[in-house]
């Protein structure tokens, strides 16, 4: 047997401990340390990146969505004007920007539906021969997309206490001063502004004596008359006032959005308010379904056609509906396209969106769509492309043979 030496006799040592680290393994370790953290870094950045586009994307196709649901219940309710269903067909466009002119608010009846066409991505409806460049100036314009006009009275009517509908009321609703109402039974309608006053069973919205009344000899119900124009603005949120002025606009990032103006009052006076609808929309494109066979008037519903569409228009020959093509307008096809709020880093839109029947007859007796698409953008948003086609209700019902 060996002697220890009196080294290894040393208390607290025992041969083969650990002494401490070299400098190469201390670097070794570091540098795998290193490696794990960044591995860490790339999968937490890659699935932030990815959360991000997931909302993104959401928000992009609920918008889109909502949209088209504005649009559907809107051309759903187009032409209700209470039981008014006698007005003539129209023969002139109106005005869709009048505000304070009860007559010409009263000839625009017959046009339920009225439309303003940008023929192309880069172009923008035309709107001379309007009173709307004080509320659509080119400025307030996203290309490429058109207007629409809706005309309709609300569902829901002013209350009096003795109307005889329940739930009852205890005071009578008031006519707000400067509104615009509409007052009507099958025969006839008026258009009339409010003037503050407690409506009755025999006034009108102005105050006066009814002069459209039931059966029973009471004044008919008095509804909201609403004009919504529908447009697509190059902002959201402009940096001043309502018209959108450029790259300011969004805090910097000027967003596309589906936007109304709406016949209204504001500061005591008729005039047209801008709201917001649905951001990130930036086309909005119809067609419009014409009901034009057969051309005879129905003894029944003095109208013509049958209540189905015959053509749509704009087509391969025809650019834009007519004044006599609007009030046989029974149906829509709404094309939208919605896009991101914020670029996707990495990502090019080499997409084209269809935004129009296809240029293709369907078949016998079908006419040809315009087949325009928009696109691509080369940009870092990405896009989704909504279709839906809508039934005017009121419009196509009235057409309907017995």
């Amino acid at each position: 047997m060996s002697r220890l030496t009196q080294q290894d006799k040393q208390p607290g040592q025992q041969r083969g401990q650990q002494q401490g680290l070299s400098l190469i393994e201390l670097m070794v370790a570091m540098t795998l340390g290193l490696m794990i953290l960044t591995g860490l870094a790339v999968v937490f950045a890659t699935s932030s990146q990815s959360q991000r586009d997931l909302q993104r994307s959401a928000q992009q196709i609920e918008n889109g969505r909502y949209a088209m649901d504005v649009l559907t219940h809107e051309m759903h309710h187009a032409g209700f004007y209470g039981r008014y269903a006698a007005y003539a067909t129209g023969t002139t466009l109106p005005d869709p920007c009048i505000t304070g002119n009860e007559a010409a608010l009263l000839a625009a009846l017959p046009y339920p539906v009225q439309g303003f066409v940008a023929a192309s991505a880069t172009s923008k409806p035309d709107l001379s021969g309007t009173s709307c460049a004080t509320y659509l100036p080119s400025a307030n314009l996203h290309p490429g997309s058109d207007i629409i006009v809706i005309r309709r009275a609300t569902t829901t009517s002013l209350r009096h206490p003795t109307d005889g509908l329940t739930p009852t009321v205890s005071s009578a609703e008031t006519a707000v001063s400067n509104e615009v109402y509409l007052q009507s039974n099958p025969a006839g309608a008026e258009i009339q502004f409010g003037n503050g006053s407690a409506i009755s069973a025999t006034s009108n919205a102005s105050g006066a004596t009814a002069t459209i009344k039931q059966k029973s000899g009471n004044g008919e119900f008095i509804r909201k008359f609403n004009v919504l124009i529908y447009f697509v603005a190059p902002c959201s949120i402009p940096a001043s006032g309502t018209i959108c002025t450029g790259s300011s606009d969004d805090s910097g990032k000027p967003t596309p959005t589906l936007k109304r103006l709406e016949l209204t009052v504001s500061g005591g006076a008729t005039t047209f308010t801008v709201a917001p609808i649905s951001e990130g929309v930036e086309v909005l494109k119809v067609e419009y379904g014409i009901d034009n066979s057969p051309t005879t008037a129905n003894a029944s519903t003095t109208r013509i056609g049958d209540g189905a569409p015959d053509v749509y228009i704009p087509n391969a020959s025809t650019t834009a509906p007519t004044a006599a093509d609007y009030p046989n307008a029974v149906s829509a096809k709404v094309w939208l396209v919605a896009r991101s709020p914020e670029a996707s880093a990495g990502y090019t839109d080499s997409k084209s969106y269809p935004v129009a029947t296809s240029a293709t007859a369907l078949g016998a007796g079908t006419v040809a769509g315009t087949g325009l698409t928009y696109g691509p953008y080369n940009d870092a948003y990405k896009r989704h492309a909504f279709f839906s086609e809508i039934r005017m209700i009121n419009l196509s019902s009235r057409r309907e043979n017995p």
